[in-house]
């Protein structure tokens, strides 16, 4: 009996699972993720080298040129480049925090 149960409960988990995508499109919910309109989004480090820390610019630098790289990198890494561009992003925020920006 307690087979029986599991499988059942596995069984309506997995079909509530592979009708979540029809749920949520009929909700209008959009569940897209935006990593900007360009792959300068989150980079403002204005001034230039001259009004950072220079390690901080340094490390901003190679930051922006690896999300560039990604962003115009045709494979999206088995889903994985938008998190990666996301990460990118948050460390970019937290070079920004390091400054008290």
């Amino acid at each position: 009996m307690r087979k029986h149960l599991r499988k059942l409960v596995l069984g309506v988990g997995m079909l509530g699972l592979l009708a979540m995508p029809m749920v949520v499109k009929a909700q209008g919910i959009d569940l897209t993720i935006n990593v900007g309109t360009d792959d300068q989004a989150h980079f403002d480090f204005k001034g230039g080298p001259a009004h950072h820390d220079r390690l901080i610019w340094q490390a901003a630098q190679q930051l922006k040129n690896a999300k560039h790289t990604l962003w115009k990198a045709p494979n999206d890494f088995h889903g994985h480049k938008a998190d990666a561009i996301m990460a990118i992003n948050h460390a970019l925020d937290q070079l920004k925090a390091c400054e008290g920006m």
